[in-house]
């Protein structure tokens, strides 16, 4: 393993979006991540979408770069077998409930400095997804055209979430080399929420103003930003979040007399971003005419030598056929060959993930030191596979 975290070794026992995007991202930063599953594999292990092979894209880019072991979890001495391993280098990262066989006393009973970081839905223990969660800190009400609430497709909470945990393993490593004690971390996707929100300036604008922001579709909030079609049926996205940005805009689509002209009458300067959002109906009705005039070809150039912040909006398929540098092309075992991000931050060469279970013995015999006969006695005894 390379990278800066190369030598950390870490025992993943999670599931879905939070968790193992929290072990992908110290994978990719050189760290040795081992992910058990029981035998056959968790339930994420067949989620949506699928290659043609029937193999679950989703885990495989959830789980890039880290070695996968099968244990039977339910068995006693499949059970020991994860306390031996936790043994060895005492990093756990898990959403496992914090009770039984993976609770607080049992880990700690098996090493005292151990590191454990626990994702769960709410900090009482209740479950919750991240889309129960969303729906719960309101944003679903100011999301979309008017009507009823509209929940976001992007995973936000979970990978926010995993963001936090994988923060949180590397600090606590770092305190346990400074002073032997290992740590227990609870992180709840509703915590991560609610504080992402306080920290957004959400709960003070309702606390201090009393306010309820508005469902305005696509425009931005607090300033000037809103989607306009084009000549050709298609749409760009255009912000004037700073002075320069509005005033580029303004001077891109010629209508400085007739801004000017509005300001006067509103006695408002459009300079300032609090006055532009307030009139954003009013300008986007003077600018749309403009944009309704070029196809995307036209405007494209034009945008580039500006200072607007654009962007046309892409299907998924546009997207994939304009990947930069940051992916390269595996070849995925099981599911065949695409491209796959890289770390954004630094770090190793993307790697495949693994098939399911394909490092157990390697895993046995590398951290625990069991030889071939001990690992044909898990095998047949159906503690391992």
């Amino acid at each position: 393993m390379t990278g800066p975290l190369a030598g950390l070794h870490i025992l993943d026992l999670s599931t879905y979006v939070a968790g193992p995007s929290a072990t992908m991202t110290l994978a990719q930063l050189g760290a040795d991540v081992v992910r058990v599953d029981p035998i056959g594999g968790a339930p994420d292990h067949r989620r949506s979408p699928l290659a043609p092979s029937g193999a679950s894209l989703y885990w495989t880019g959830l789980n890039k770069g880290k070695r996968s072991i099968e244990i039977d979890l339910r068995a006693p001495a499949g059970r020991e077998l994860v306390y031996a391993l936790l043994n060895v280098h005492g990093i756990l990262v898990t959403n496992a409930p914090a009770t039984g066989w993976l609770g607080p006393d049992a880990l700690r009973a098996r090493r005292a400095d151990l590191i454990a970081v626990r994702i769960s839905g709410h900090p009482d223990g209740r479950p919750a997804v991240d889309y129960t969660v969303n729906a719960e800190v309101g944003l679903p009400w100011i999301t979309g055209p008017p009507g009823g609430p509209v929940n976001h497709v992007l995973p936000a909470w979970d990978l926010l979430t995993g963001l936090h945990a994988a923060l949180a393993v590397v600090a606590a490593e770092r305190a346990r080399r400074r002073t032997g004690a290992g740590s227990l971390i609870d992180i709840s996707l509703s915590d991560v929420a609610a504080a992402t929100m306080g920290h957004l300036g959400f709960v003070a604008d309702v606390v201090l103003n009393g306010a309820a922001r508005e469902r305005d579709g696509n425009y931005l909030y607090g300033g000037y930003g809103t989607d306009f079609g084009t000549a050709d049926g298609r749409r760009v996205m255009i912000v004037a979040l700073t002075e320069r940005h509005w005033h580029s805009l303004v001077d891109l689509t010629g209508t400085g007399k007739v801004i000017a002209a509005l300001e006067e009458n509103l006695g408002e300067r459009f300079a300032g971003e609090q006055a532009r959002y307030r009139h954003r109906h009013l300008i986007t009705a003077l600018l749309a005419p403009w944009f309704a005039r070029h196809t995307l070809a036209d405007l494209t150039p034009r945008l580039d030598a500006s200072q607007v912040l654009w962007s046309e909006y892409r299907t998924i398929a546009e997207f994939t056929a304009t990947l930069g540098p940051l992916f390269t092309e595996i070849d995925q075992p099981g599911a065949g060959r695409y491209p796959v991000p890289g770390p954004v931050a630094g770090g190793q060469e993307p790697r495949p993930a693994p098939l399911l279970g394909q490092d157990t013995a390697a895993v046995l015999t590398g951290w625990l030191g069991l030889d071939a006969p001990a690992i044909a006695d898990l095998a047949t005894r159906r503690v391992v596979r």
